[in-house]
């Protein structure tokens, strides 16, 4: 049984490195994540100017729960392009001592 890496054919060939369509799509899905902790503190900050408290706590708790999610998504996206990155990377600091 094999595993999907999410690496195309042609990463093969440059020594297991994803290749530009993985990371553009990285790249995308860590944009729109930004995009949505950008709403959720828009919508944060928007939730102190309702009249209704009600409409304050729903909004306030639902600004918080998307700003989360978005937050947890793009250090995962981030985390994920640096593993990558430091996968070839020889260990210089650690040889020979």
């Amino acid at each position: 049984m094999s595993e999907d890496t999410g690496r195309s054919d042609d990463s093969r060939q440059t020594g297991g490195q994803p290749g530009r369509w993985w990371w553009l799509g990285q790249l995308l899905l860590t944009g729109i994540a930004c995009f949505f902790v950008f709403f959720g503190i828009s919508l944060l900050a928007a939730s102190y100017r309702l009249g209704d408290p009600f409409s304050f706590i729903m909004t306030f708790f639902a600004a918080s729960l998307i700003i989360l999610i978005s937050v947890a998504m793009v250090l995962g996206f981030v985390v994920r392009m640096r593993r990558v990155l430091l996968i070839d990377r020889p260990m210089t600091d650690h040889e020979g001592k």
